[in-house]
């Protein structure tokens, strides 16, 4: 019912029961800490009908006042938890996923360098917000929030996010306003990339797969077939993100403003930070239970129109592109087309 582990509830209550946010004044004590972190864990993982007050308030016992009080306590001492569990790697702990990369494709080159994978999601909303709803219109026609993910394929950890942008912005637009993009030298060392999907541009620092008419030629299509391979773990970590915590499948938040726009965002990062502790806590197997729950033919979102890279970094993205592509078809025996 509260989507985690007996242990993993023992663990997060044990890391934020003595957070001030938890003790007052008052004569009129709070419920346990316990109560309040299992009401909005239960929570948490509703969307839809079953996330509304009045059936979580029938279950836990407790008035609708009291479900937003709980909520908005452990989200604040969840949230301070946040550099704990979401966090760079370490060089060490980066030599393990290339490892991983190694192992998955079979051979051992510039490809390990793609250590990482990025890729986007739209947080549905679940109804229209009243502050510029237009903006938060997506593809398919619901109304959402834009989510760039970078996780990492052994484990499915996150290791960076960025929200805030509305669901009708296209994902290279977001990807743009990261910290990936724009303090690189914070998340990437020497050579390493981010494996992407085809809605981001090439660049030095992100190699996606080919479009047509490019993906047709048979080296592209070798190369493209080998890096869905490892993407599908950015699928299955949406799927273990969104599926566990299913409250993201249809956000009950009413967005009027731009606190409330603030206070939706806050959903995502608390959502990310318990996905990272449950993975510590349990170990690599437990970031793809929930994975099944949450398939990748739902996470169709909205794509909108491309936007143009710095001609610069495209020119030394492609270049290094190419050079993965004639690995792979060496690996492969495939015969490079020289036009």
């Amino acid at each position: 019912m509260l989507r985690i582990s007996p242990t993993v509830f023992e663990v997060l209550l044990h890391l934020i029961e003595e957070h001030p946010i938890f003790s007052n004044n008052s004569t009129s004590s709070q419920k346990p800490v316990q109560a309040q972190l299992a009401t909005t864990l239960y929570r948490l993982g509703r969307y839809g009908n079953g996330a509304s007050l009045e059936d979580i308030a029938r279950i836990a016992g407790c008035s609708e006042g009291d479900v937003v009080n709980a909520t908005a306590r452990c989200f604040e001492a969840i949230e301070s938890l946040h550099d704990v569990f979401v966090h760079p790697l370490t060089s060490d702990e980066k030599e393990v996923e290339k490892r991983w990369v190694d192992q998955h494709l079979g051979f051992q080159g510039t490809w390990r360098d793609g250590w990482v994978m990025y890729d986007g999601t739209i947080v549905v909303l679940y109804s229209h917000p009243g502050l510029n709803g237009n903006a938060y219109f997506t593809r398919k026609s619901n109304y959402g929030l834009n989510l760039q993910v970078r996780n990492v394929p052994s484990t499915l950890r996150i290791v960076d996010y960025s929200h805030g942008f509305t669901g009708s912005a296209h994902d290279a637009l977001a990807f743009e306003h990261t910290a990936a993009a724009q303090h690189q030298d914070w998340l990437f060392d020497g050579e390493e990339f981010a494996w992407v999907d085809s809605a981001y541009s090439v660049t030095r620092r992100t190699i996606p797969v080919h479009k047509k008419p490019a993906s047709l030629r048979p080296e592209n299509a070798a190369f493209d077939k080998a890096v869905s391979h490892l993407r599908v773990r950015s699928e299955h970590c949406m799927g273990a993100l969104k599926g566990r915590f299913q409250a993201l499948r249809g956000l009950r938040i009413s967005i009027n403003n731009n606190r409330d726009h603030v206070r939706a965002c806050q959903w995502m990062t608390i959502a990310i930070i318990l996905h990272n502790l449950v993975i510590d806590v349990e170990g690599a197997k437990s970031g793809g239970v929930f994975a099944a729950t949450h398939t990748r033919a739902q996470e169709q979102e909205d794509r909108g129109e491309s936007n143009e890279a710095l001609e610069d970094d495209e020119e030394a993205g492609e270049i290094k592109r190419k050079q993965l592509v004639a690995e792979i078809a060496a690996y492969r025996g495939i015969q490079l087309d020289e036009h």
